[in-house]
């Protein structure tokens, strides 16, 4: 497959991201369908407008410091072009400069005219091919925005995470969250072990690690298995984090229990919950989101789950008093915790979302603890870390007076901050970022 196929689709896609605020994983997807690309070209593809909307600030930053005028002045096909040159040339070594310049002014002479590929040539021959080479902002004079243009983070989420954690610990969280997120793997324990689907990837050549205390994950080491695999479409393991398998461990569903999932879509931690029960436990998998539910089904099918039923509706108002032994509240979130998986998120979200949101999380939380039995569990989790949607939402649920903290399985204590809570900051290599508590629900 020629490489300008690629380069075509990736400048496509990319349009799509930034000028209609589509969801990358979701327009990437389609480009690869419509394409038909080689393993190797979805590959540099994927590596290609992944890393240009994970850099984009960078990029931009660059850009404008060759540039005699501003940047959204530039026709949007030609900027796409000139970001993913500087991501190339900063970041891809497989390329080299030359062939990045050549490929590029090709590309402003196909979505342009020539004078824009004049630019193109002018801008991208003088990038710098080693972030040693660029003039970020003084980290002493202006912390914030180094950090910001270094890490390409929007500069109040920089701010805010230096406010509430500190300029270290800030500074971690940016270098954390632009990394490539490690593809983990949660193991169908219903269907093989762990040992026995580690031996079936490396025969058809994935290599997978353990690397956490969490029992069925499993963590690729180099290239990942995807939904072609036939491993995965025989249902032996689901793609998922291991810090989102800790909310179905932490409501330690039992057979035979009714057990409410009540944000369910796509469905992994309802079949995690399953498969924990050994497939006997009478699961609701609600969502209010309909089209949503259709692939929670098609997850189960493919798990070959047969204890799990779908109900659409709205769970901030489910009419269901006491009637579930346990309940998870996998609340919508600003999603912080994942912005390695999803950078594109960082772009989208505003100051005011924590705070918005946590509005919606708490409904949720009251409505679990009025469904759930007394004595009953509530586990609640969001894969974010900020204090709005977290602390704060377990702060107000414990204030209501109806519900206790629970500590679960010793194992998870790692993890623990306080009693029932639990908080992981995403690293590099690990889990992602998340935060999970337990209630006992109290007469």
């Amino acid at each position: 497959m020629p490489a300008d196929v690629v380069r075509d689709a990736a400048i496509a896609v990319l349009l799509r991201v930034f000028e209609q605020g589509a969801f990358l994983d979701r327009v990437l997807d389609g480009a690869i369908a419509r394409t038909k690309l080689s393993a190797r070209g979805r590959r540099f593809l994927t590596q290609l407008v992944y890393g240009t909307v994970r850099h984009n600030l960078l990029c931009d930053f660059v850009i404008e410091s060759m540039l005699r005028q501003p940047i959204d002045k530039l026709p949007k096909p030609i900027l796409t072009i000139l970001r993913m040159g500087v991501f190339q040339s900063l970041f891809c070594d497989q390329v080299t400069h030359p062939a990045m310049v050549h490929t590029s002014v090709d590309l402003a002479k196909k979505w342009g005219h020539a004078g824009t590929a004049r630019l193109v040539n002018a801008v991208l021959k003088r990038a710098p091919q080693s972030l040693q080479d660029v003039r970020f902002p003084d980290p002493e004079r202006d912390p914030a925005r180094h950090l910001s243009v270094r890490y390409s983070m929007p500069l109040w989420l920089v701010q805010r995470w230096a406010e509430t954690y500190g300029r270290d610990v800030a500074r971690t969280l940016c270098e954390t969250s632009n990394t490539e997120a490690p593809t983990t793997v949660r193991v169908n324990t219903l269907r093989t072990t762990s040992e026995k689907l580690a031996r079936l990837l490396a025969k058809t050549g994935f290599a997978v690690e353990k690397r956490t205390c969490v029992p069925e994950e499993l963590t690729c080491a180099g290239v990942a298995p995807t939904a072609r695999a036939k491993a995965f479409q025989a249902g032996y393991y689901v793609l998922q984090d291991p810090a989102s398998m800790l909310a179905a461990h932490l409501l330690e569903p039992q057979a035979g229990e009714r057990i409410l999932d009540m944000c369910s879509a796509p469905g992994g931690k309802a079949g995690h919950i399953a498969q924990l029960t050994h497939d006997d436990a009478r699961l609701v998998a609600m969502d209010i989101h309909a089209r949503k539910l259709r692939r929670v089904r098609q997850n189960a099918e493919r798990m070959n789950l047969r204890s799990l039923s779908l109900l659409c509706g709205d769970g901030a108002s489910a009419p269901f008093p006491k009637c579930f032994d346990r309940v998870l509240v996998d609340a919508p979130c600003t999603g912080c915790g994942t912005l390695r998986r999803h950078p594109d998120l960082k772009w989208r979200l505003q100051p005011g979302d924590a705070e918005r949101l946590a509005t919606l999380q708490l409904a949720l939380l009251r409505s679990a603890v009025e469904v759930c039995k007394n004595g009953g569990l509530v586990v609640y989790s969001v894969c974010t870390f900020s204090p709005d949607e977290t602390v704060h939402v377990a702060e107000a649920i414990h204030a209501d007076g109806k519900t206790e903290f629970d500590d679960g399985p010793e194992w998870i204590g790692k993890w623990r901050i306080e009693r029932g809570r639990y908080q992981i900051l995403p690293e590099k290599g690990g889990p992602d970022g998340f935060f999970l508590m337990r209630l006992r629900t109290v007469s």
